[in-house]
């Protein structure tokens, strides 16, 4: 399964020779060294003495390079939302995601009115089509099928009981791109959507007031992650573990985390990285617009949202409705508040997602990869993003 369509090779470029620095390895070191980009793609890196030719020198003067970020959840940032039906805030959603170091991304359609949702989910193939924003992969669909009980900040009225019809009229809105959805398993009929659609799109169980049983049925007929573990579910107890013990405990599902400090306590972070392991679990941004952007009142697709102190709430409550998070951040609190080690954190931000997305061209620094770069200064912060080894802005 592959995100969207086939993604399209990086445009070939100059040779570019990064020496000096700290790479992020896969095996799950930190490598002292270089690395030599052709083509858009890692060619080698090493140690020692790097090689001659006519490469651009890039020297990193020590800083450390992890993968280009992967977010397979997020509605918007730097001021735009993804589904407004104007191409132009899709553009500068995904470039705002894009300068901080996420080089991959699916645009999430949250759920709107069965029209609004199609009209968005065009508009936002069409920006994949033309190529106007390289980092956007495919389309997220979260909703509309999900419980009333645990809607967060969906829209009520525009939830729907799982319809085979609705969701292939999204599917063919998407032209090709459609890549994941949510829905929760307890609903009537979900059964029989994930198992039809499991060989198609990436079902993500979330926005649920499933019990654990209804959760590993699901992972039995197809379902293969876990939208925002922990959030928009029903909480672990101990005589009821419900679907957060169930989904920490499968070795098949992969759980997203919005590790911002608002969506979940740091010791939650811990116990699932103890439990569940790098592997599966991926680091979200599940972003609005007020990503990177200044506290205040926003607009997100039908509804009014408040932003203080950098959370985000449906306006008058304190329902949190996304984040104001990038995935960079929540790669620097993951190491330096967290604690998780830093090549875990690496693979939870690139890899996993990489891998649940069918995306086997990138998500580690590897030879045959896609150059995606992210240089981080010594706070951890995005000093220089790379693209298909093209520099970023």
């Amino acid at each position: 399964m592959n995100a969207g369509r086939p993604a399209p090779k990086p445009p070939p470029g100059p040779e570019r020779l990064f020496t000096g620095g700290r790479f992020a390895t896969p095996d799950g070191g930190v490598m002292d060294g270089w690395l030599l980009v052709r083509d858009g793609r890692i060619h080698s890196l090493g140690t020692g003495v790097p090689p001659g030719g006519p490469a651009i020198v890039v020297p990193l003067d020590g800083r450390l390079v992890v993968p280009g970020f992967v977010d397979p959840h997020c509605h918007g940032g730097a001021g735009h939302s993804v589904y407004t039906g104007d191409p132009a805030a899709v553009r500068g959603a995904a470039a705002g995601h894009l300068a901080r170091g996420t080089t991959t991304m699916l645009a999430s359609v949250a759920t709107v009115e069965p029209a609004a949702m199609e009209a968005a989910v065009r508009t936002v193939a069409s920006v994949i089509d033309d190529g106007s924003a390289p980092n956007l992969v495919g389309i997220h669909f979260e909703g509309p099928f999900l419980s009333p009980a645990r809607r967060g900040a969906q829209t009520r009225g525009a939830l729907r009981d799982p319809d085979p019809d609705l969701l292939a009229r999204l599917i063919d809105a998407a032209g090709g791109h459609a890549v994941s959805m949510t829905v929760a398993p307890e609903l009537p009929g979900a059964r029989e959507l994930i198992r039809r659609y499991a060989d198609e799109l990436v079902c993500c169980l979330g926005h649920t007031d499933a019990n654990a049983a209804q959760f590993a049925r699901a992972a039995d007929l197809g379902a293969r992650a876990v939208t925002h573990l922990f959030n928009a579910m029903p909480p672990l107890h101990h005589r009821e573990p419900g679907p957060v013990a169930a989904a920490l405990l499968d070795p098949r599902l992969i759980c997203e985390l919005v590790l911002d400090g608002h969506h979940l306590a740091d010791d939650t972070v811990r116990l699932a990285h103890r439990v569940a392991g790098p592997g599966r679990l991926t680091l979200v941004s599940d972003a609005m617009p007020a990503a990177g952007m200044p506290d205040g009142d926003y607009a997100f697709a039908d509804r009014e949202v408040t932003v203080t102190d950098g959370v985000a709430t449906l306006r008058g409550t304190d329902t949190l409705a996304g984040s104001t998070l990038f995935v960079a951040e929540a790669f620097r609190r993951a190491v330096s508040t967290v604690g998780i080690p830093l090549p875990d954190a690496v693979r939870m931000t690139s890899g996993t997602a990489a891998g649940l997305l069918g995306l086997r061209d990138r998500g580690e620094l590897r030879p045959g990869l896609r150059a995606d770069l992210v240089e981080l200064d010594p706070a951890l912060r995005p000093a220089q993003v790379w693209l298909g080894g093209a520099a970023v802005g």
